[in-house]
């Protein structure tokens, strides 16, 4: 099996990016960690146009309801993962529904032995994820970093025939 860790691409012409209010702050979410106050989130979307897939400037995977739905038919009901609507606003594109991607843990599937880390310390430069432990997972994280998606080769297929990969680049780490 395949997996892909989504890369918002930042040299994307047509895709924006969200913003919070400059006094929220940062970052808006942490894997791992409860997310405190999204209720009263609202971001704006600056720069272009809205993507299925965008990593909020404030720190947090913010995902259109057409992705949130997609992943869910891979996922079912998981407790690990949460989807916290926000109100995204354009004023050029009108409001959107948006959802924080939000890992309630750290998943155990790094592959230690062939990942690469900066010599000497536990910092990783290119992870790996081991098949074993990763058998059955659809979406899910790898560490504790603000912007850690990866995906099943399932679920890859699925973003590109819907085409809900505007903004995003895939980053192979496991195979």
């Amino acid at each position: 099996m395949k997996y892909y860790r989504l890369i918002p691409n930042g040299n994307d012409k047509e895709g924006g990016l969200l913003y919070p209010p400059q006094e929220w702050p940062y970052p808006i979410a942490r894997d791992a960690v409860e997310v405190e106050n999204w209720q009263n989130l609202k971001v704006e979307l600056k720069e272009g146009i809205f993507c299925p897939f965008h990593f909020c400037v404030g720190g947090a995977n913010m995902i259109s309801e057409e992705l949130k739905n997609l992943f869910k038919s891979f996922i079912g009901e998981n407790d690990n993962i949460e989807f916290l609507p926000v109100t995204a606003i354009s004023k050029e594109y009108g409001n959107k529904q948006y959802y924080i991607m939000h890992f309630k843990i750290i998943y155990d599937v790094i592959d230690k032995g062939n990942t690469l880390y900066v010599p000497g310390t536990k910092y990783i430069i290119k992870v790996r994820i081991d098949q074993s432990k990763a058998k059955g997972l659809k979406v899910f994280n790898s560490q504790p970093s603000i912007n850690d998606v990866i995906i099943s080769e399932d679920v890859y297929q699925a973003i590109r025939h819907n085409k809900y990969d505007l903004g995003l680049d895939f980053l192979l780490v496991g195979y």
